[in-house]
């Protein structure tokens, strides 16, 4: 079938054998299109920073501008934005718990006289587990592979809408906010009780533990805060466990001395009481599954395969299954840091790989000086680009290491068509020529632009064209926060599917 664009595109004259030479000695001896010094000349770019190339025949062609946004700037932004599918969960969450309040409060009527703590309790120990679920790697893994489900030929809308199975965090903090506000109404009662003398027996040890464990909670949530999570991940990721850990303990402890106040000479078995506290179970399963990845801590051994200065690739050989991050560190009450998996070509029966680039302090130390093991805990968890398989043709963008993430896809979804851009400085000098043929294996013309040469290209006309080009169906985007968002709005502004991590943790 002819595509409609290119009845417009005017061809430049066609190249004398002498550049035609030069392009040909500028290609990569991996086969990957890359743009020859002549090119570059011919494809000046205009003030929007678009290229002047053909993504399919490799031709040089007119500027194919970009369409206008959809709708008006504040609708934009509203949806794609303020309102997107993480802060659509977190809201239907709050809502809920809102709703929840309301009913029992209509439930009691004497509620500022004989508030219901066992209830506010119950509240906030449901909230706690649900944001602990969330975030188990098993969980996960169901989601996504429940998204997998859906078969090429159900309507894109539909299909559009499941791939944001990646924005779950959305259910995490609105359930860990909620947990909060719920413990605030349970110490404000308490403390109103304590005053009036209603509280016993010990009540000095119920209004500690309450406010200790209030300030813990309420640190969570603000180191969690996105402002402060980015500028300080590593403080956040300490307080996140440690401040975790101590509130579940807290938690119990309060279960425990909250149990002691509904003790009567009739039941005067406090283990009674606990057991039938829906609080306790909750607590209970909220527990085990917090130990339950550590349980998996195991030293894993790597083989180190510095690819240059910026570069080094892990290679290990524990079995890994596709589509799947690990998550590794030199210490295990350390810093954790997660990478996709590349799996070894018979499905990860025999291991894989992950690329690590200079993004940071440590990873600039890993590159330098790796480590023979790393330590892995809990299960390999699947990643947002896994999405891609349940469309028939996809555009993938990536920069830098992203490479990675997207070969770790890319090779094991041979359902799906993927075209790819690939913005790196040096490609085969910096990743080495493996990496390069893996990428022309699944994508023999994908495009390939050397930063080091040519500059930062824009990656939202790029994405556009090569997406109307090869009829794609949607888009994705591996890259850093700040371009992976530009690039997915930019689709999605425009009414095209746009997907990309959302880095909420």
């Amino acid at each position: 079938m002819k595509n409609p664009l290119k009845a417009n595109m005017v061809t430049k004259p066609a190249p004398t054998a002498k550049s035609a030479a030069k392009a040909k000695h500028q290609s990569t001896d991996s086969g990957v299109f890359l743009l020859s010094p002549e090119s570059k000349r011919s494809s000046v770019r205009n003030s929007a920073n678009t290229l002047n190339l053909d993504l399919e025949k490799n031709t040089i062609v007119e500027d194919e501008q970009l369409p206008p946004k959809r709708k008006i700037r504040v609708l934009r932004h509203a949806r794609h934005t303020f309102l997107n599918v993480y802060r659509r969960l977190f809201s239907l969450v709050f809502v809920f718990n809102i709703a929840g309040l309301g009913g029992l409060l209509a439930r009691n009527h004497r509620w500022t006289t004989d508030p219901p703590l066992s209830a506010f309790a119950t509240a906030a120990a449901a909230n706690i587990l649900v944001a602990l679920l969330i975030r188990q790697d098993y969980i996960v893994n169901l989601c996504y592979k429940a998204t997998w489900i859906v078969p090429l030929w159900a309507p894109l809308r539909v299909r559009r809408m499941l791939a944001k199975v990646y924005e779950y965090g959305g259910v995490h903090s609105g359930a860990a906010v909620s947990s909060v506000l719920w413990f605030i109404l349970l110490t404000s009662f308490l403390t109103n009780e304590f005053a009036a003398g209603h509280v016993a027996p010990d009540p000095a040890a119920i209004g500690a533990f309450s406010y200790a464990l209030l300030l813990l909670l309420l640190a969570l949530c603000i180191t969690a805060y996105p402002k402060f999570r980015f500028g300080s991940h590593n403080t956040f990721e300490q307080v996140h466990r440690w401040a975790g850990w101590f509130s579940l303990a807290l938690f119990w402890v309060e279960i425990v001395l909250f149990a002691r106040t509904q003790v009567t000479n009739e039941s005067g078995n406090l283990g009674m009481v606990c057991i039938q506290m829906p609080a306790f179970w909750f607590l209970l399963v909220a527990s085990l599954h917090t130990i339950n990845p550590w349980i998996r801590l195991h030293k894993m051994p790597v083989e180190a395969e510095k690819l240059s200065d910026h570069a080094v690739r892990l290679h290990f050989k524990e079995p890994v299954p596709l589509f799947v991050g690990l998550r590794i560190s030199e210490a295990p009450l350390g810093e954790w840091h997660s990478f996709a998996c590349i799996p070894a070509r018979d499905g990860g029966k025999s291991g894989g790989s992950v690329i690590i680039s200079d993004a940071g302090d440590w990873t600039k130390e890993t590159i330098r000086n790796p480590q023979p093991y790393y330590y892995v805990k809990g299960i390999p968890v699947t990643g947002v680009l896994c999405v891609a398989q349940i469309f028939k043709r996809v555009v993938i963008v990536t920069t830098g290491s992203g490479i990675g993430p997207c070969l770790g896809v890319m090779q094991d979804i041979p359902q799906t068509s993927c075209r790819v851009i690939w913005s790196t400085p040096s490609p085969e000098k910096t990743y080495r020529k493996g990496i390069c043929d893996a990428v022309k294996a699944v994508d023999p013309d994908a495009l390939v632009w050397d930063t080091r040469q040519k500059g930062r290209p824009d990656l939202v006309q790029l994405a556009y064209q090569m997406y109307k080009e090869s009829n794609a169906e949607a888009v994705f985007v591996i890259s850093n926060p700040k371009l992976t968002k530009k690039v997915v709005y930019g689709m999605e502004s425009r009414g095209i599917p746009g997907f990309g991590p959302i880095w909420d943790s």
